[in-house]
């Protein structure tokens, strides 16, 4: 049986090629993903989680853990959908915003340098949403790519100097926003230049989605939230 330890499942925008390629280079051994695409049908201004028939296709599935993938739409209102969802099929749920922040406070980081792709009117909104669960947002740098489909053109070598570029002495870790912004290649990279932990959306996804499904998230090669040294965040209500 393929995930006998266990399934997780992936809700993910259409444009997305990112995230899939990057967790298929760290599966632990008896744990496999499955991935169902979904589409919009409105703005992505942090709380259009319009999920549509995701949910259910993949509680049929039998998943252990439901992962929400997009950080563009779940800055505002994640609990709730998390909170709902869960209801709904009593599997364990969680979006890619939580994934985040649960990753920053399990290592200990109150400020945060940001980077992303989205473009400058939304930063208020941004700020806002970690401000809200008690981050204080000290930079923002952007690749400001506002096409969706060319996200994953954005090289990790630009993404690598964004990072530098907003990393600041008050920053307590350095945080990589969007499921589809590629990370997996530069973590180890940047805390070793940086000297301080470095958080992508996709790494505190699989790290989250690891812990509830009682997977020790031990996967070497990406960065220190992945080292197996990091607590485990609170379990699923």
């Amino acid at each position: 049986m393929y995930g006998w330890r266990a399934q997780i499942g992936f809700i993910v925008p259409s444009n997305n090629t990112v995230i899939e390629p990057e967790l298929y280079n760290a599966v632990p051994e008896g744990v496999s993903y499955h991935f169902t695409k979904i589409t919009f049908s409105g703005p992505r201004n942090g709380k259009n989680m319009d999920t549509g028939e995701g949910v259910e296709v993949l509680a049929r599935g039998g998943m252990d853990v439901i992962v929400y993938a997009c950080m563009a739409t779940s800055f505002v209102d994640a609990g709730l959908w998390e909170k709902e969802t869960a209801e709904k099929t009593g599997i364990p749920t969680f979006t890619a915003t939580s994934a985040v922040k649960e990753a920053l406070r399990a290592v200990d980081a109150h400020t945060v340098s940001l980077v992303c792709h989205y473009p400058k009117d939304r930063f208020d909104m941004v700020r806002k949403s970690f401000k809200e669960d008690g981050f204080d947002v000290v930079s923002i740098e952007s690749a400001e790519e506002s096409d969706q489909k060319n996200v994953n053109r954005i090289s990790t070598e630009e993404i690598y100097r964004l990072a530098r570029k907003a990393d600041t002495k008050d920053a307590d870790a350095v945080c990589l926003l969007a499921t589809d912004l590629r990370s997996f290649p530069i973590l180890e990279a940047l805390e070793e230049d940086l000297g301080k932990p470095v958080i992508s959306t996709n790494q505190a996804i699989l790290w989250k989605a690891l812990n509830f499904a009682g997977i020790p998230p031990e996967v070497p090669g990406y960065g220190l939230l992945l080292s197996g040294e990091i607590p485990e965040p609170a379990a699923a209500d």
